[in-house]
């Protein structure tokens, strides 16, 4: 009778080591395939098998839990296969090494070359496919002067140009409506908040690149307020600050808080982070406060460090600062009285007829916005450029 015994403990065993290896495996296999749709739905199905094969090998009351845990997951599966089929997201396919995590800004380019970015839509279709540069310095190619006074673009997406080629990126077409008589930098990095910029100038991360620094430019949005008071889950490597008798303080990143990991959790399925994460990082007066005070800082660290004055370039969103419960005019107030020189930025459709100003089924600007924009800032460069 030992014999059958040990023939019925031998598959118990075997499965106790053959489950988790091949959990692991697919774990794996699913990090290293390239980002798309269906992956966290495979990550999801992944940690139903996990829960499913606890439920099978534990005993006594913790089965119960691991039971229960398995049923919604497996509901929250089904939720998740309907809504990347009826609502498919886009894809963006990008060359290994564009974004990874770096100390005190929290992510950006891991080394200088040439990166390739495509972008897919719901059903497919290219939405844009293009190159990015980056230099030494590891930020995007500006071709301008090499030596003399400096402009420097801090900024998110929009300021590095997502989904345009070097040549059509807002620092680019500055440079090259001023005769590239200036050394221009273009420091933004795809999904910075304002909190960065302070960073960068608090650190001293850009330094050796800014001591002739005229000009500081930071394209800016009402809807940064999110960032800066890290509301959304991407922000979680970036730098987290704290209003402290009305100053920022640095706190460490957004992901040092409880709050902060629950909507990076929350990220994880399609549902939540289209659904949920909206509702729970809508920005409210105090997001706006610390978005404003941010901003002050940066512009009193570049006037103290480098003598320059910080130019902001506000795009102005009526709905979003109605439902935050402010104005876009109330807020550019607070930017000037801040020390700031605000440009209102928003370019109206109207003005460019048969001219694309924001990229279809993006929404990033196009070329023809940055160059509308940069005009903005060569017509006022008497001004700012006076001492």
């Amino acid at each position: 009778m030992a014999e059958p015994a040990a023939q019925q403990r031998r598959p118990v065993r075997l499965g106790r080591v053959a489950v988790p290896a091949v959990l692991f495996a697919g774990v794996v296999l699913n990090w290293l395939a390239p980002v798309g749709r269906w992956t966290e739905f495979r990550y999801l199905l992944l940690a139903f098998v996990a829960i499913a094969w606890l439920t099978v090998v534990i005993r006594g009351r913790a089965r119960n839990a691991f039971l229960s845990a398995a049923s919604v997951l497996l509901c929250v599966i089904a939720i998740e296969a309907y809504y990347v089929i009826a609502y498919p997201s886009p894809i963006d396919i990008q060359t290994p090494g564009y974004r990874v995590s770096r100390p005190v800004i929290g992510w950006g380019p891991g080394h200088p070359g040439v990166f390739h970015h495509t972008k897919l839509d719901g059903k497919g279709q290219v939405v844009f496919d293009t190159d990015y540069t980056i230099g030494p310095q590891l930020t995007r190619q500006v071709i301008s002067a090499t030596e003399g006074p400096t402009v420097a673009f801090f900024g998110d997406s929009m300021t590095f140009g997502i989904g345009l080629s070097d040549d059509q990126t807002l620092p680019q077409q500055f440079a090259d409506l001023t005769g590239r008589r200036f050394r221009v930098f273009n420091l933004a990095i795809s999904g910075f908040g304002p909190q960065q910029f302070l960073r960068a100038l608090e650190t001293g991360l850009y330094d050796k690149l800014l001591t002739q620094t005229r000009l500081v430019v930071y394209l800016t949005a009402p809807w940064h307020a999110e960032r800066s008071a890290c509301l959304r889950s991407f922000m979680f490597q970036a730098p987290r600050y704290e209003l402290v008798e009305g100053q920022p303080q640095f706190e460490g990143s957004c992901g040092d808080t409880w709050s902060n990991r629950l909507r990076a959790l929350l990220s994880l399925t399609s549902v939540t982070s289209g659904v949920v994460e909206p509702l729970l990082g809508r920005s409210g007066p105090g997001a706006l406060d610390l978005y404003v005070a941010i901003l002050r800082r940066a512009g009193e660290l570049a006037r103290e460090k480098y003598g320059a004055r910080t130019v902001i370039l506000y795009l102005r969103d009526p709905p979003y600062t109605q439902q935050a419960g402010t104005s876009d005019a109330e807020i550019m107030l607070r930017l000037r009285d801040s020390g700031l020189t605000v440009i209102d930025a928003t370019l109206d459709g109207a003005a460019f007829p048969g001219q694309v100003l924001y990229i279809p089924g993006d929404g990033h600007p196009t070329g023809v916005a940055n160059r509308a924009r940069a005009e903005l800032l060569q017509n006022r460069l008497d001004e700012l450029l006076a001492p």
